[in-house]
């Protein structure tokens, strides 16, 4: 009732797996089998660019955001001054990441480069606007 045993550098006698983790049929010892060889990473350009969609869909985002925000802000009377400042922190955040996730992609130099492109704008745009009117509304606070 002993198993039998192998010996070394022949793999198990089941033919399964050898010592090395790969399987013993078909492979030169010392050498890795054609399974085990991994590609080369590629040095061209890839298709597609999904960093940059990512930030075509944050400016998407934060465009939405601002048409819902001026669309509501007329009808809010008990505390405007707390969903202005909600707002304003938002859209710094939205536009922030749409400017960052803009920047990547276009450094990244895949295609396509128009969504990076549309989103870098997008996002700027409404980060120096939330920035200027933070500092805006800083300087209304003091004073009368």
């Amino acid at each position: 009732m002993s198993e039998p045993t192998s010996a070394p550098g022949q793999g198990t006698p089941s033919g399964g797996s050898s010592p090395r983790g790969g399987s013993s049929a078909g492979s030169t010892p010392g050498r890795p089998s054609k399974k085990d060889k991994t590609e080369p990473a590629s040095t061209g350009r890839q298709k597609g660019n999904p960093v940059a969609w990512t930030a075509l869909l944050v400016a998407v985002v934060l465009t939405v955001w601002q048409a819902i925000y001026s669309l509501t802000v007329v009808g809010t009377d008990s505390d405007q001054e707390t969903f202005t400042s909600v707002s304003l922190f938002i859209t710094l955040v939205l536009g922030l990441a749409a400017t960052v996730l803009g920047i990547v992609s276009i450094a990244q130099r895949r295609s396509p480069r128009w969504p990076g492109l549309a989103g870098l704008s997008v996002g700027l745009y409404a980060f120096i606007i939330a920035v200027f009117s933070w500092i805006g509304g800083l300087m209304n606070t003091g004073g009368v």
